[in-house]
């Protein structure tokens, strides 16, 4: 087994376990740093006290904004420093600790939780990395004191997310400054930023010829040329704002360039890679907070004589979350531990955790809804707007499509180092994911060892599913050598088998981290003590199998044929095209009315 792998993911796409990444379980925070965790505590101390009156999730939602005296109190009490330095002031939480108190604020309200995420994870974490020490000086401490948000430009209304094919370009001046043209759109705290990191495409000598690569900056509204155009409404986080920005000739400093001039794509990648993990942290705590509301709720709600708890239905819907729950916890254990480790490398476990969590999260608000019946779709029920809010999440910090192909082009550049064509067709569409092409094109495709079972001596209790997982990750290979070689340099194109090798490694990496986790509890605490965890550990592993032979027994499915037919005939169609059962001689309308 290879010590110095970088992606426990990216392996058993290989065939290779490599379980040293995973066990020994990560110790807890209290373990870790006593003393951080004393800051974490009074943290969520503060929260809570801030939670009984002061924080007003309905309000926040009805008025579509975040009182001032929200954020003046988030501030005075250190929530608005959580990842700066502490020698500007701020807090200087480990990720753990981060994940940890991130996942109880937005699970408190969710658009705090955007607020603080884009403040904390995105404008002030860019100039935590790559600020020089007289922009940290300059900018963090009153950013830490909550003197101002900040903010993070990157998304444009051309190219999304996309550093490397931004439109927005910054020309440099005789003087050393720059001149800023661009556009930019659903910037999270846009509009009340007093400090923003952004993105422009500038001028670099390459070879012998003037190319266009992206920079970052920082700026500040009041910069001539800075304009807020408009705020956006919004099904969900509503109380959060994005805003709409338009950079007209705007003059910036040139001491304002953030990292080197045209390194701007590795700044956008490196500030975004964590975003996924802190989103996970956001997803588990949420869902944790829907089972106790469905507990409550369904322990209380008496139908035909019996509370709904006692209905089969229900118990379902209850267990399905709680193991989910125990995965995603074990997950983000796991997450946090690779991301504090130097040098470490964890974009694809971070993206398995986010695609996992944001999907979870979801469901288990629907699930509320489901059990409160006519309640969860009413105001003032909190339940409706719990479920607009959980929407996002699938969306934010890469979409879950996006990932999955992500995941999935990443993982099999190790079984196709030999097919020289697929390697240079794999360079294209990884490239074209924009900042999710980073891990790709800085790792290089690398042999990560044969090891395909796992060296760990397991608890008699989990042996057996250990034995399964060995076997699923020796499917996992088998499947995705089957794909490259049925489809070779086309395979970057069969996106509904991307998917489906995607959704079988996600279920691997979930899998695995529940085994780490159970087994430390194990060690720790017997059999005898853990039978509760064991009982989540056994459930959710034998439906993660299922669901696993599922897409494994989905690979080239001679229904994709159809599902390419059909899709043709409703692009050419512009629609459904079918004329009504009810109603067979109406000629079809299209959405627009045209027949």
């Amino acid at each position: 087994m290879s010590d110095d792998a970088p992606s426990f993911v990216r392996g058993i796409f290989a065939g290779a376990i490599h379980d040293s990444l995973l066990f020994p379980f990560p110790a807890s925070l209290d373990e870790r740093d006593p003393e951080e965790t004393r800051t974490v505590r009074h943290l969520l101390s503060e929260l809570e006290r801030m939670s009984r009156g002061l924080i007003d999730s309905a309000r926040f939602d009805e008025e579509e904004t975040i009182p001032e005296e929200v954020i003046r109190a988030l501030a005075d009490t250190g929530w608005l420093g959580l990842s700066i330095p502490k020698e500007y002031g701020g807090l200087g939480l480990s990720p753990a600790a981060y994940s940890h108190v991130f996942g109880a604020l937005s699970s408190l309200d969710a658009s705090l939780g955007v607020l603080v995420a884009v403040h904390c994870g995105l404008g002030s974490k860019a100039i935590v990395l790559f600020g020089t020490d007289e922009q940290k000086s300059r900018y963090l401490p009153m950013l830490a004191r909550g003197e101002t948000l900040a903010a993070y430009a990157l998304t444009e209304p051309e190219t999304g997310s996309d550093a490397q094919h931004i439109v927005s370009q910054a020309q440099p001046n005789d003087d050393g400054s720059w001149t800023l043209t661009g556009h930019k759109h659903w910037i999270g705290n846009g509009h009340r930023a007093g400090v923003i990191a952004t993105f422009a495409q500038t001028p670099v000598e390459k070879d012998g010829k003037t190319v266009l690569r992206p920079t970052a900056f920082i700026i500040r509204p009041d910069m001539p040329g800075f304009k807020v155009v408009s705020t956006v409404r919004k099904m969900g986080i509503r109380g959060s704002t994005q805003a709409e920005l338009v950079y007209d000739e705007m003059r910036v400093p040139g001491d304002h360039v953030l990292g080197t001039v045209g390194k701007g794509f590795g700044v956008a990648v490196q500030v975004l890679n964590a975003g996924r993990m802190t989103l996970a942290a956001g997803c588990t705590s949420g869902t944790r907070k829907f089972l106790k509301q469905m507990v409550e709720f369904a322990e209380s709600r008496v139908q035909f004589g019996r509370p709904i708890a006692d209905y089969e239905i229900t118990q379902r819907k209850l267990a399905r979350t709680a193991s989910d729950l125990y995965a995603a916890d074990a997950m983000l254990g796991v997450l946090t531990q690779l991301a504090d480790a130097e040098g470490g490398e964890y974009a694809l476990e971070a993206a398995c955790c986010k695609v996992f969590a944001s999907e979870m999260v979801w469901r288990a608000a629907d699930e509320m809804v489901q059990i409160a019946g006519g309640r969860g779709f009413v105001k003032p029920y909190p339940y409706e707007r719990q479920l607009r809010d959980s929407r996002i999440n699938r969306i934010f910090e890469g979409t879950n499509d996006i990932l999955r192909l992500f995941i999935a082009l990443n993982g099999i550049q190790g079984p196709a180092e030999e097919l020289k064509e697929l390697g240079l067709a794999l360079k294209r569409p990884l490239k074209n994911l924009g900042l999710l092409s980073e891990y790709a094109a800085s790792r290089l495709a690398r042999t990560l060892g044969d090891t395909s079972t796992i060296d760990v001596e397991l608890h008699e209790r989990l042996q057996a599913h250990a034995k399964y997982f060995e076997k699923h990750v020796a499917e996992l290979k088998d499947g995705a050598e089957k794909v490259i070689r049925e489809y070779r340099k086309d395979v970057v194109d069969r996106q509904m088998e991307l998917e489906r090798l995607s959704d079988m490694a996600i279920e691997m990496f979930a899998t695995a981290c529940v085994l780490a986790r159970t087994q430390k509890l194990l060690e720790e605490n017997g059999e005898d003590g853990c039978a509760r965890e064991l009982a989540l550990c056994d459930l959710f592993v034998v439906d993660s199998g299922r669901r696993f032979r599922a897409s494994r027994g989905a690979l080239q499915s001679w229904q994709d044929d159809g599902r390419r037919a059909v899709a043709r005939a409703v692009r050419e169609d512009g629609g459904y095209g079918v004329a009504s059962a009810l109603l067979p001689d109406e000629i079809p309308a299209n959405v627009d009315g045209k027949r």
